[in-house]
């Protein structure tokens, strides 16, 4: 309890979000609702998915000078089942990409988590984002992307394990892959001088949704939800912004995975594809990955993004991780972008190149150095150090 007093007081002072790692579902081969409560994953972890990885260290938990960080924990679930507690706090330090730029550091997510289960059948989940609470100098405006969330929560009826999920509440609509870094070229866009992203860190939507995993190699999700969020978004069509969203549409949103194993389980596979949809708002997903258990995992990405007379994006992304200990990962990452901007002459294109690694120094520690490559069609090629700070429970 003292332990997490101390985080709880550290994360009040920090901002922003993330989302699940789906490397991890790669490389054991189990789909993302078997380790987090929400069925599309991201948020808090259910028993499996805690146990998996809290004495994953390079540093061993019964070394003397940390037993204290895991003393005492079994478990993240209480009272027989009826509580389940977690957390993520995640601090980087980067510098950008233009010439002369100094070193910022700077919070990306506070976020802490918990579900009540008082029946076998009903779960209901939430989390706050204590980022929202943060408030910038000399002002009472709070320090929020356009469409970030205080937090989300949900209500989960699944009578049988055969049985769909139905879910109402405020919550991230099920599309794509639920990305551990919400600038990642899924989701954003490059324009002549400048990358943005479409949906913000802890974007929710009030609404309902159903998930069906009846059979272990499929997953059906469908939703329909408001679009307060959403409208929120400006995108530019290279004159002048526009909103996203206008009216009070409902936003539809369907996602299909196909799962199947090899090699008696050695080798992990899926394929997907998603759709959101909001009148003239549009944004698919086809993505695929590919996994050697416990070694290496491959994930590919190619989502389009399109706002009628504005802007439409389609950006490709490929990810390689080698996992060479549980506790020690490296990366390289390719991202393409291309945006067309209805009142911007010609199509602007840009390449990345990340090289990265995941390291978890300590129990409930992880660190993320990240090297990255920035090229355009401008002459030369920008690039930037980075270093992630990533506590969780």
């Amino acid at each position: 309890m003292m332990r997490l007093l101390l985080l709880l007081c550290v994360v009040v002072f920090t901002t922003g979000s993330a989302f699940a790692i789906p490397q991890f579902s790669v490389l054991t081969g189990n789909r993302c609702s078997n380790c987090h409560v929400k069925p599309s994953g991201g948020g808090l972890r259910n028993e499996l998915g805690w146990y998996s990885w809290y004495d994953v260290s390079l540093v061993p938990k019964d070394w003397a000078p940390i037993k204290w960080m895991t003393a005492g924990d079994s478990e993240n679930q209480y009272f027989g089942g009826l509580l389940t507690l977690g957390m993520d706090l995640r601090l980087q330090s980067a510098r950008a990409f233009n010439e002369g730029a100094e070193r910022k550091y700077f919070p990306m997510q506070a976020a802490l988590y918990a579900a009540l289960t008082p029946a076998k059948a009903v779960t209901i989940e939430g989390s706050f984002n204590l980022a929202a609470l943060r408030q910038g100098p000399n002002t009472d405006t709070r320090i929020v992307y356009p469409g970030q969330r205080m937090g989300s929560y949900s209500v989960l009826f699944q009578p049988d394990i055969t049985w769909p999920t139905f879910r109402v509440g405020l919550m991230r609509p099920s599309i794509g892959s639920r990305y551990d870094d919400h600038t990642m070229a899924p989701y954003s866009y490059s324009t002549a001088t400048t990358r943005q992203t479409y949906l913000a860190p802890d974007w929710s939507e009030y609404g309902a949704e159903v998930t069906y995993e009846g059979m272990r190699w499929l997953t059906l999700q469908a939703g329909v939800f408001g679009s307060e969020g959403l409208s929120q978004m400006q995108l530019s069509n290279g004159v002048q912004g526009a909103s996203a969203i206008t009216g009070n549409s409902p936003t539809i949103s369907a996602r299909a995975v196909y799962w199947d194993r090899f090699a008696e389980d050695l080798i992990n596979t899926s394929v997907g594809a998603s759709v959101l949809v909001n009148n003239t708002f549009s944004m698919v997903s086809t993505f695929a990955t590919v996994g050697w258990s416990d070694h290496a995992s491959l994930m590919l990405d190619y989502t389009i993004t399109n706002k009628s007379n504005v802007i439409t994006s389609r950006n490709f992304m490929a990810e390689l991780m080698y996992q060479v200990l549980s506790a020690a990962s490296a990366y390289v990452r390719y991202e393409r972008y291309f945006t067309d901007q209805s009142q911007a002459p010609g199509t602007v294109n840009a390449n990345a190149v990340v090289l990265g690694s995941q390291l978890f120094v300590l129990p409930y520690v992880e660190l993320r150095p990240e090297y990255r490559v920035w090229d355009t069609y401008k002459e030369g090629a920008s690039t930037r150090w980075a270093v992630q700070l990533h506590i969780f429970f």
